[in-house]
């Protein structure tokens, strides 16, 4: 299976410099890389103009005109020639195995559903500053002492096990809270194509995009499937902007689509003049 993994990135260009890196390491080889920039930096031209890597490495860029992560994010789904879309943020590392871990679990009418752990200044800086790659990392044992000392949030969301073992079945299969996380999550593109996408109409903030993308993947019939433990992601620390207004005002929204059943946005991968419902 051919998938694409889009990256959805703003300005970083050092955690996105150690994406690419832990790219180069992954297990699974099929694969092209579409970088979804929610901005126009001559920076990362020139730095993608730069790599050498053995995966085809795609970029969509527009003006930086405030937070429009969806639009990026339809231009990379646009773009993509996998049969398989795989999503990450620009803040987040992936384990070497992490492409290979969501294909194994990838179903038909399934979204996979990962975590990620959440490192804190020290771990982060460390990475940045390259005294450790995110692969030595991932045995997460033998940094844990340095984890516990520097707070790390989510350390279990570290731990790795076989796919389709018997322990990654059984912590699946007791997880009551299968949600969607926007920097860690995959699906076929078909599923995502017949949904239309993220809502453009919907400024990027926190926990509201991915959520309206779960109802509305869930009204259409596709499922929430778990991959916790098996693919896994480290998150960068960075600094946080309140956006508790946008935040609010995308909720008031969804939950107005909710009503009207507008399960294939309008504003999406294709524009439509008005929302069909399935």
């Amino acid at each position: 299976m051919y998938v694409s993994i889009l990256v959805a990135i703003y300005k970083d260009i050092e955690a996105l410099a150690l994406i690419i890196d832990a790219l180069r390491e992954q297990t699974y080889k099929k694969f092209e890389v579409i970088i979804a920039e929610d901005n126009d930096s001559e920076e990362v031209k020139k730095y993608l103009a730069s790599v050498d890597v053995f995966f085809p490495v795609k970029h969509y860029f527009h003006p930086d005109n405030g937070l429009q992560k969806a639009i990026a994010r339809n231009a990379s789904i646009r773009m993509s020639e996998g049969d398989y879309l795989i999503f990450i943020d620009g803040d987040t590392i992936p384990y070497s195995t992490f492409i290979e871990s969501h294909v194994t679990l990838a179903e038909p009418k399934k979204v996979l559903c990962g975590r990620r752990v959440n490192l804190e200044d020290m771990m982060s800086n460390t990475l940045r500053r390259r005294e450790i790659r995110s692969i030595d990392l991932e045995s997460i044992w033998r940094y844990l002492p340095q984890l516990i000392q520097d707070k790390t949030r989510h350390i279990e969301q570290g731990l790795r096990f076989k796919p389709n073992g018997m322990i990654q079945q059984f912590l699946a299969g007791h997880d009551k809270n299968i949600h969607m996380v926007g920097s860690n999550f995959s699906c076929h593109k078909t599923d995502i194509m017949n949904i239309n996408g993220c809502d453009e109409s919907m400024q990027d903030g926190p926990g509201v995009d991915d959520t309206d993308l779960e109802w509305r993947f869930i009204a259409a019939g596709v499922t929430m499937k778990s991959c916790k433990y098996y693919a896994n992601l480290f998150h960068l620390n960075h600094s946080r902007n309140d956006r508790q207004d946008i935040y609010d005002k995308n909720v008031a929204y969804m939950r107005e689509k909710r009503q009207r059943g507008e399960i294939i946005c309008p504003n999406g991968i294709i524009k439509h003049e008005r929302a069909e419902t399935l």
